[in-house]
């Protein structure tokens, strides 16, 4: 019996990883000229799940080490080092959203969807309001250079986007990392599509642990993140359905 292409590519896409059996999703590089085509060598970063998203943020400290330049005796160091006790691991969220099948074949019609992804994020108008706040603060304190403000078409290793350097990117995810020395906060965002699914990701692991989180001031401003975390993750779904209108 033949399956329909969505349900055969998610038999294609899926394989478990060991170690910490994070799921993970195969696909082609960037360059590929059709995102159907796998790979067995691009397993994406975060995984598409909690997990794994902040396994990667502890080995590569929060994106600035390569996690490809690392040999496996220096992972299997830095694993050694992970804290057995959850509640001394970093903070992470993964929240996810379901587009329209319109703005699904948007995502496939290009060869890296996370592209699409970044520009929708971080273009949405759920964004706006911190991209304002962000830029008002700059001016006094310089967090990013003031080349940074335009979206990128393309988002490539090590570029940057106000606060935000893309620390790991494949067609399916991207994972940017910030960082303000002076108030020593850094993190890392996670935007990411499972074409299986149809569902559009977005992750969040924040270097403060689990349980400084669980504070009574701490714990209200983590409920303050996941509202607006989820409030950006729609806003990315509904421009992503508008850049998909605005090829009809």
């Amino acid at each position: 019996m033949s399956l329909p292409w969505p349900r055969r590519q998610a038999f294609n896409l899926f394989r478990i990883g060991r170690g910490t059996q994070m799921l993970r999703r195969c696909f082609v590089s960037p360059s590929s000229s059709t995102a159907g085509s796998l790979s067995k060598n691009a397993a994406l970063a975060g995984g598409f799940n909690a997990d794994g998203l902040r396994e990667w943020a502890m080995l590569t400290n929060f994106g600035a080490d390569s996690y490809d330049s690392l040999t496996g005796q220096e992972l299997r160091r830095r694993r050694r080092m992970i804290p057995e006790d959850p509640k001394k691991q970093p903070y992470v969220d993964l929240f996810s959203k379901r587009v329209s099948d319109e703005s699904s074949d948007y995502l496939m019609s290009h060869s890296s969807p996370s592209d699409a992804l970044g520009r929708a994020f971080f273009g949405s108008k759920s964004f706006m309001g911190e991209k304002l706040v962000l830029s008002s603060l700059n001016t006094l304190f310089s967090f990013y250079p003031v080349g940074t403000t335009t979206i990128p078409t393309h988002f490539k290793l090590n570029g940057q986007y106000l606060l935000w350097t893309v620390t790991a990117k494949s067609p399916l995810e991207l994972i940017c990392s910030y960082k303000l020395a002076g108030l020593n906060i850094k993190g890392c965002t996670m935007l990411a599509f499972d074409p299986s699914l149809r569902k559009a990701y977005h992750g969040n692991v924040i270097d403060v642990t689990e349980e400084v989180t669980r504070g009574f001031l701490t714990e209200i401003g983590i409920r303050m993140h996941v509202n607006y975390a989820e409030f950006l993750l729609a806003g990315m779904a509904n421009e992503l359905e508008n850049m998909a209108n605005e090829i009809k």
